[in-house]
């Protein structure tokens, strides 16, 4: 077990504060290392050409020589370096190299002599270091090392802290792994060293967050142990970290609970000119709507709509539990304090025209409204967004939405109003159902963290999905994802993964766009699973709410031709599953009756002439069920032709020559233990017959419960992330 000496951390960084130095010397900087318990070849300072001599010397040869000065971040840069030094001449003439390289390449940097210490012997070069995102705080990193770093940019990042076992996690994910292995006869190198070495450097960081930054290049591993050679640290003030009142926020949620779920609703300044959008929307509300509307020439309107209507929100005869914002701009603080006052529970607003136009007028009118809601419970929505939907009470976030007969079982949360609203009127068509969904815009004070919490916690929830560009509180967002993904499966959908895309998200939204690098190691340690567009995420919900939980990624797929078998195959295995061979006994079963010509029951089968024909459909169900016992795999994937077989369409198709091959499918589904889908295969019909054709076997399957896929793409990508969602949930409940 390693102990720290924790009092020669704070000593060091004492001094390093007394001075008002922000970067400690090589010496210092390996000095907290070794109060870490991390070896390292210290250096002694030498301040002339005899001093680093008689060091050289009693170091013993060969020795290397690093230049010292506070103004240097790179020391190869500078030419600052001399290694393998055998003799005391050469340590003069480096010593001398070394300041009159500093002063040719750096003239304004101080020189305040060298470092002398002895050459280490080699073994495998690696990088390992702290940086600080703005959004997530300490990071720690790891990498191939020395000085092709910069090249081979190979490295992995997760937040900090992290265990050992998550270090070694971190290792296996370097392209270079195999070199800790041990590679082209080189020794095997000391993994558990590296892993408990990140794991006390993150802890370091968690401690103490006056760590900016931490750099140790190359840190040399050994077949039996690790010595730190190069170290550089810089330390930056900080200041008290923002704390919201844990009982303050414990309010808010729950009267953003009481948002989501309201028996009372508002709508705020509705006008004819917008046809009165927000009121029609709303008039499914399964509980009481009321408008306020101080115009008298709007009133006449809303009174025709038969919604009654009032001067403002104090005059409600009864307690609102969310009201819908429709303001101008300038008006919203005021409106919101009204708000406050009358003591709602939750306001959305989908007023727009603040931090993300960037003008002063917005950004200021924006302040106000965080300074107003921060010192209230209440749940304030936005703004600059579509705000909250719950389709089984008739609370609606569009126009173009309908309520629902009851309620659903998926969440979704998304800083686009457009993205929220399409997933939402998605949703019923793939069989989804929605249990409550948020638009959040801006999220100036509620951010995607407080919706994770509430959604999660919803009885009713199983499963939840994000469109997310940025976070401004990135520790309390990973905390609430990572809370949330052990409860549920937890889709992401990021926005601004590029530079283009991150550029965009500052102008949608006012977000700060979050490094790709980070993102995945956000991704990696809560147990959230990423997708990449609207269509997967709704891919994968299918998948996850309709069939059986998918507990591995071994597939059993069934193409009903020889060239779509190889296809399938590439694209199940290009996105990370496995399509293994069948058990000896499925073999045994499929050579009783499987039809070889012109057919093949490896994995993938070729089955058509087994099963794709109104002649041999009697082995539909005879081949899904043996599939469903093989022991070698975990899931099945079928495709379907519609149509009386599996030939050409050429003709127009009725209804009835789709409905008997999805019956028996659906059976099977309905029996089977292994979680199945079905692949729509449009490739055999004709262009101007396919819109119908497919859609039509689409809207047939799901209405007898099938999970269904346009495509093996499409398909692939679904059961991979559904796959990892159930390895994530496992790997971070261990």
């Amino acid at each position: 077990m390693i102990v720290v000496n924790e009092s020669i951390i704070q000593q060091v960084f004492g001094g390093a504060a007394k001075k008002n130095r922000a970067a400690l010397s090589e010496i210092e900087s390996k000095q907290v290392l070794e109060a870490l318990g991390i070896s390292t070849a210290m250096p002694y300072a030498a301040r002339s050409a005899d001093e680093a001599v008689a060091l050289a010397s009693r170091c013993g040869f060969p020795v290397v020589l690093k230049v010292l000065s506070p103004d240097v971040t790179h020391k190869s840069d500078v030419g600052g370096v001399a290694l393998g030094l055998g003799a005391e001449a050469e340590v003069r003439e480096a010593y001398e190299r070394i300041r009159e390289n500093l002063r040719a390449r750096a003239p304004h940097a101080r020189f305040e002599g060298v470092a002398v210490q002895a050459m280490a012997r080699p073994g495998l070069e690696m990088l390992a270091g702290i940086t600080r995102d703005p959004q997530f705080g300490a990071m720690v990193m790891v990498g191939m090392g020395g000085v092709l770093v910069e090249v081979l940019k190979d490295t992995a990042v997760r937040i900090a802290p992290v265990s050992e076992a998550q270090a070694r996690e971190m290792l296996a994910e370097l392209r270079g792994a195999a070199l800790l292995k041990g590679a082209r006869g080189m020794p095997p190198a000391d993994e558990p060293a590296l892993a408990s070495l990140l794991a006390n450097i993150s802890q370091l960081a968690a401690r103490h967050p006056e760590i900016k930054e931490m750099d140790l290049n190359p840190v040399v591993v050994y077949q039996k142990g690790l010595c730190a050679l190069d170290a550089r640290i810089l330390l930056e003030p900080t200041g008290v970290p923002r704390r919201i009142d844990p009982e303050l926020r414990a309010r808010r949620l729950a009267n953003l609970d009481r948002a989501l779920k309201p028996r009372t609703l508002a709508v705020i300044g509705d006008r004819a000119v917008r046809e009165y959008m927000w009121l029609n929307a709303e008039r499914g509300f399964k509980g009481k709507l009321y408008s306020v509307q101080p115009d008298p020439r709007e009133a006449a309107g809303i009174e025709k709509l038969g919604i009654p209507n009032f001067t403002s929100i104090a005059e409600v005869p009864e307690p609102i539990d969310y009201a819908i914002v429709a303001v101008p701009r300038q008006s919203a603080p005021q409106v919101l304090a009204d708000c406050i006052a009358a003591r709602v529970a939750g306001a959305g607003f989908f007023t727009a025209g603040f931090s993300e136009v960037g003008d002063e007028l917005g950004n200021r009118l924006e302040q106000e409204m965080r300074t107003l809601a921060s010192g209230s419970d209440i749940a304030l929505v936005g703004p600059n967004c579509m705000g909250l939907c719950n389709p089984g009470l008739g609370l609606l976030n569009s126009s173009s939405l309908r309520p629902a007969e009851s309620g659903g079982d998926v969440c979704f949360i998304s800083q686009s109003g457009t993205h929220a609203i399409s997933l939402v009127m998605k949703a019923p068509g793939r069989g989804i159902k929605v249990n409550l969904a948020a638009s959040i815009g801006n999220a100036t004070i509620l951010e995607a963290a407080e919706y994770l919490d509430v959604m999660a916690a919803d009885p009713a929830t199983r499963a939840i999905g994000l469109y997310v560009e940025g976070v401004r509180d990135g520790r309390r967002f990973f905390d609430s994802l990572r809370r949330a993904a052990a409860r549920h499966p937890v889709l992401v959908w990021k926005g601004g993964v590029t530079e283009s895309g991150a550029r965009a998200t500052f102008s949608h939204t006012g977000s700060l766009a979050t490094p790709a690098a980070v993102w995945k190691a956000v991704m990696r340690q809560s147990g959230a699973v990423e997708v990449l567009n609207l269509e997967s995420m709704l891919d994968a919900m299918e998948l996850l709410i309709r069939t059986r939980e998918v507990r591995g990624r071994r597939m059993a797929l069934v193409a009903m031709t020889g060239g779509q078998s190889v296809v399938i195959s590439d694209t199940f295995a290009r996105h990370g599953l496995e399509v293994p061979p069948l058990s000896d006994s499925t073999h045994r079963q499929f050579s009783t009756f499987f039809k070889v010509i012109g057919g093949s029951y490896r994995n993938p089968l070729d089955a058509a002439w087994t099963m794709g024909n109104v002649s041999n459909r009697g082995n539909v169900d005879r081949v899904l069920d043996i599939l469903d016992e093989d022991s070698e795999t975990d899931a099945i994937v079928m495709e379907l032709r519609p149509g009386p077989g599996f030939g050409t369409i050429r003709r127009e198709i009725k209804e009835e020559e789709i409905t008997p091959m999805l019956d028996l499918v659906a059976g099977f589904a309905r029996r089977a233990r292994k979680p199945f889908a079905i692949v729509i295969d449009a490739g055999h019909i004709q262009p101007e017959m396919e819109a119908w054709v497919v859609g039509k076997t689409e809207e047939l399957a799901r209405a007898r419960g099938l999970v269904t896929f346009a495509g093996f793409e499409r398909a692939a990508a679904a059961f991979r992330a559904a796959a990892e969602c159930h390895e994530n949930r496992q790997r971070l409940a261990q």
